[in-house]
């Protein structure tokens, strides 16, 4: 079970990860010798770069790490437990919820580790037009309604066309 302390340090937010790793028998998965299956403090920060785990809240000039945090960190590293590379647990996790989080990451423990050899993703292209482009994952289909998949296009297309959108964003 998930520890809901929201005030962990680096320190803790990597001992509690391993820790959960370890209990759903993910820990000594990694079939990928380059990738460490239990996280350290660098490679948080490293998936902090990648938008993979949220900025930590900063108290005190002091990093503080909370439930999400965890809940992101163990997903990544379940997922690649499973062999697959950053790339596509990235598009995996994006815009993933806590409770979507927290299934991912019981069906994973459910199911154990996954030899390395992973078919690779395949992906459908649909052109809105010139220079906009929407990847679906072949098999894809919506856990949520109609309505709260507009809205999350919607955010996402208004985080593009914002000039304060983000690194893609264009005036």
């Amino acid at each position: 079970m998930i520890k809901p302390d929201p005030a962990m340090s680096l320190d803790e937010l990597t001992r509690e990860a391993g820790r959960l790793l370890e209990e759903s028998a993910l820990l000594g998965a990694q079939g990928d010798g380059r990738v460490a299956a239990a996280p350290d403090a660098r490679t948080v920060r490293y998936y902090g770069t990648l938008g993979l785990v949220d900025r930590p809240v900063i108290v005190e000039r002091e990093a503080r790490y909370g439930r999400r945090h965890l809940l992101q960190l163990v997903a990544v590293k379940a997922l690649q437990a499973r062999g697959l590379p950053l790339a596509d647990v990235q598009a995996r996790l994006y815009g993933c919820s806590n409770s979507e989080l927290e299934t991912l990451l019981k069906a994973v423990s459910q199911d154990g580790p996954q030899p390395p050899a992973v078919q690779p993703l395949r992906w459908r292209e649909v052109t809105v037009e010139p220079g906009f482009k929407i990847l679906v994952e072949d098999g894809w289909a919506s856990r949520l309604s109609p309505a709260a998949l507009e809205e999350r296009i919607r955010a996402a297309l208004a985080a593009l066309i914002t000039p304060e959108g983000g690194s893609h964003g264009r005036p």
